[in-house]
C-alpha cells in the first residue's frame, strides 16, 4: 500500500520529475506506473496534495504548448490540414462548421464563465492553502461559498439555468 509515500513526492525535485513526464506526455496512469502505486492512488494524491496536482496541470499546459507551436509552424509552412486544424480552433468565430441557435450561442457562453469562474476558484484556493496552510481551510470554504454565489448569480442573470 502507498499509505505515507506520497510524502516523497512532495520534495521540489520530485515535484519537477512528475511535471516532466506530464510534459513529455505521459498519461497519469504511466506516471502511476513509474512511482509504482495504482492510478487511483495518484488520483487521490491529486485531490489531497495541491502540488501534485498543479505540477501535472502544468507539465499538461507545457505540452500543449509545445504541441500548438510546432502545429504553427506547419500551419506557417504551408501544411493544409495543419492550418485548417489553427483556424478552426483559434478563429471559431470564423471558422467553424456549425452554426449555434442564439439560445445555444448563450449556453454556450455560461459554460465558458462557469468554467473560468471554477478555474478562479481552484487556483485561489491553491493559494490560499498555500499561503495559509491548512488552518486556511475554514477561511478558504467561505471565500469559495461567496464565488460560487457569485458565479450563480452571474448566470441566472444572463437568463440561463443556474445548473448550467
Amino acid at each position: 500500500m502507498a499509505v505515507g509515500r506520497y510524502q516523497k513526492w512532495l520534495e521540489p525535485e520530485n515535484l519537477l520529475l512528475l511535471q516532466g513526464w506530464k510534459r513529455d506526455g505521459l498519461t497519469d496512469e504511466q506516471i502511476a506506473q513509474k512511482i509504482g502505486i495504482a492510478p487511483r492512488t495518484l488520483e487521490n494524491w491529486k485531490k489531497q496534495h495541491v502540488q501534485i496536482m498543479q505540477c501535472l496541470k502544468m507539465g499538461k499546459e507545457q505540452a500543449n504548448f509545445i504541441i500548438e507551436n510546432e502545429l504553427f509552424k506547419k500551419a506557417k509552412s504551408g501544411n493544409v490540414t495543419a492550418m485548417i486544424f489553427y483556424l478552426k480552433n483559434n478563429w471559431r468565430s470564423k471558422y467553424n462548421d456549425s452554426q449555434l441557435s442564439p439560445d445555444e450561442l448563450k449556453l454556450a457562453k455560461a459554460r465558458s464563465r462557469k468554467a473560468n469562474a471554477e478555474a478562479d476558484i481552484a487556483e485561489y484556493k491553491a493559494q490560499i492553502l498555500k499561503d495559509s496552510g491548512s488552518s486556511g481551510v475554514e477561511l478558504l470554504n467561505e471565500y469559495l461559498d461567496k464565488l460560487d454565489t457569485l458565479a450563480e448569480k452571474e448566470v441566472k442573470e444572463d437568463g440561463t439555468k443556474a445548473d448550467v
